[in-house]
């Protein structure tokens, strides 16, 4: 995977950072992403031709982070946790209204106003990586379908053919 080197938002969380973002979901992240956003926090990627070849509307626009004043940042829209609050008042990230925290974490907003999420729905310890459909999602009825098992194989499909 290319990354953009200019667009990694700074400062780069630190482990503190993310144990309260994992603490306020209520779930536990894979290491795999956990190390990604230790390095490339809210990222452009130079290509993410693969996911469109299976669905034009996967085109990543900028993976998420944890971004610090938020609220003053002029990227403060690719904030994980800003994002998830937006879908979760809207019920498109959970299945379950009775739930306490998240199932669906967004992990980079996509053209079109879609998401790649982390689906911790049918497995909390290992979520797969799911595309969600903003516009056929309703409360507590999330339109995903799955991309990869894990994040890091999702990382191994962005892989550009140059670097394979």
């Amino acid at each position: 995977m290319r990354v953009v080197k200019e667009s990694v938002i700074y400062p780069l969380p630190k482990d503190q950072d993310i144990a309260k973002l994992e603490a306020s979901f209520r779930i536990q992240l894979p290491n795999a992403y956990k190390q990604f956003l230790k390095h490339y926090n809210g990222c452009t990627v130079i290509d993410s031709t693969p996911l469109t070849a299976i669905n034009k509307r996967w085109q990543i626009e900028r993976f998420l982070g944890i971004i610090k004043n938020f609220s003053e940042h002029p990227y403060s829209v690719y904030d994980i946790s800003c994002c998830e609050t937006s879908l979760g008042e809207q019920g498109r990230n959970f299945y379950d209204e009775d739930l306490i925290g998240s199932e669906l974490i967004p992990i980079a907003k996509l053209a079109w106003g879609d998401y790649l999420c982390l689906n911790f729905h049918y497995d909390k310890n290992n979520p797969s990586v799911d595309f969600l459909d903003y516009e056929e999602s309703y409360e507590c009825d999330p339109a995903t379908s799955k991309i990869a098992e894990t994040f890091q194989e999702f990382l191994s499909m962005l892989l550009s053919k140059d670097t394979k």
